[in-house]
């Protein structure tokens, strides 16, 4: 620690207000945006879905801007940790109503304290175990304003704090620009995947060509006159309507071997305790920014695979989440075991596991009215077995393969970056904000 390093409350430079008692009948309505706690997450700056329209009415104290942060002021479980943690607005929202929601705390700010640093402060691991050592309730954990302006800290000089939140802005800025490419990449290969297998555009083209150019019809769906050529120019009557002739229609079961998990009874520690083993719950599907999964919460020994019916499952299968709630999609990129709570699918027969992954997104809607359950919604493997679908030809399903390759291999990459930048940023954190080490 350095010896002009400040000891302050938090108090000293910001205070805390409450947000909004709304009316839930105003919402989904009007030209306003309300905040609530979906907007904080334990990982990133902001998520967006947690802003909702909102028409009633409100005062200016409970308007945020851009650069304002918010907190949450409660907690409902420890799978999901955001009490007390920060979000900050994006540009995005500028020029917009931002009103804070009752479960929202504004952070007030008109110090020379940037709001940047202290939005750093506050992900540190000394703010959030004060956090969770303040903080009351069994049910739902909650904190007070007083406890977030009683929490002392060692504030450094101006320089010194521009530079902290420059190093971990720069870290975070490159872990935002790896997840909007992955969402870019996917929403390409959903797009290509739609018009292959769902519109049968190629299909439709050739069929309405009338002799056409093949080079400008394939140009017009962005293809090779190579891959256009393998599709019919005809359709056919079937089961699920018109198909691409010479297509088949099959069952999911049919195409993939499909399994189910289980949980290692957690009392037996040879089970868990220094297990090396990935075992994955839904949860660890939750926080995806994209459908790869690189890692899991837990990890179980040998012993605690052998219990589990379906034992280790291959790099490349395809998890679908099937209760609690119903519609998580992940590949894993590595060897898996996988709790009750999923269904698995291992692509060893015709349809690649790229193929089946994009399916599930179109059969999305199918697969949850086959849920049933009164507490919460779940999908049986008996229930989803028997869903139907359109089998292309093995060169065309090659060729989408060959096409989206690397497109898939560059997300795998920008996953793996991110986790990396994560952890640098992690470590990097507590380092900096305890002058352990000097920027």
């Amino acid at each position: 620690m350095q010896s002009d390093w400040e000891e302050v409350k938090l108090g000293d430079i910001v205070s805390i207000t409450g947000g909004l008692s709304y009316k839930a009948n105003f919402i989904g309505h009007g030209d306003s945006y309300l905040l609530g706690m979906g907007c904080v997450s334990n990982k990133e700056r902001f998520l967006a879905n947690g802003a909702r329209l909102y028409s009633g009415e409100y005062k200016s104290q409970h308007l945020v801007t851009t650069g304002d942060i918010v907190l949450a002021t409660r907690q409902q479980s420890d799978n999901l940790p955001i009490l007390g943690m920060p979000a900050i607005l994006p540009k995005t929202f500028a020029n917009k109503n931002i009103i804070v929601g009752s479960n929202l705390y504004k952070v007030f700010n008109d110090s020379d304290v940037d709001n940047n640093f202290i939005y750093w402060l506050m992900k540190s691991f000394d703010y959030q175990s004060y956090i969770k050592g303040v903080s009351t309730g069994t049910t739902v954990r909650m904190i007070t304003k007083s406890n977030i302006e009683n929490y002392t800290f060692k504030l450094p000089p101006m320089n010194i704090r521009k530079l902290i939140t420059k190093n971990l802005n720069d870290l975070d800025d490159k872990i935002e620009l790896n997840r909007k490419m992955n969402q870019t990449l996917e929403e390409i290969v959903q797009a290509l995947f739609k018009s292959w297998f769902v519109d049968f555009d190629p299909v439709h083209s050739l069929k309405n060509s009338n002799g056409g150019d093949l080079e400008t019809i394939a140009s017009s769906l962005g293809i090779s006159k190579e891959v256009l050529e393998l599709f019919p120019s005809e359709f056919e009557d079937s089961e699920l309507g018109m198909i691409p002739k010479g297509w088949k229609i099959s069952t999911i079961e049919d195409e993939v071997s499909i399994y189910g998990g289980a949980t290692p009874s957690t009392k037996e520690d040879k089970y868990w305790l220094g297990g090396k083993n990935y075992w994955a719950t839904p949860r660890d599907l939750s926080g995806l920014n994209s459908k790869v999964l690189i890692d899991t919460s837990r990890k179980i020994t040998d012993d605690g695979v052998n219990k589990i019916s379906s034992k280790q499952l291959p790099i490349g299968t395809i998890l679908l989440s099937s209760r609690a709630p119903v519609g998580y999609i992940a590949y894993s990129t590595v060897p898996i075991s996988i709790n009750q709570g999923f269904i698995a699918m291992v692509c060893n027969k015709q349809l690649s596991n790229y193929f089946v992954m994009y399916w599930l997104d179109i059969a999305m809607n199918e697969i949850k009215n086959r849920a049933i359950g009164t507490t919460f919604a779940e999908i049986s493997k008996s229930s989803f077995r028997p869903i139907k679908l359109v089998v292309p030809t093995q060169e065309i399903l090659s060729k989408f393969n060959n096409q989206i390759q690397p497109m898939v291999d560059k997300i795998i990459t920008n996953e793996y970056e991110i986790k990396t930048l994560q952890k640098s940023r992690d470590t990097l954190l507590p380092k900096l904000l305890s002058g352990e080490i000097e920027v």
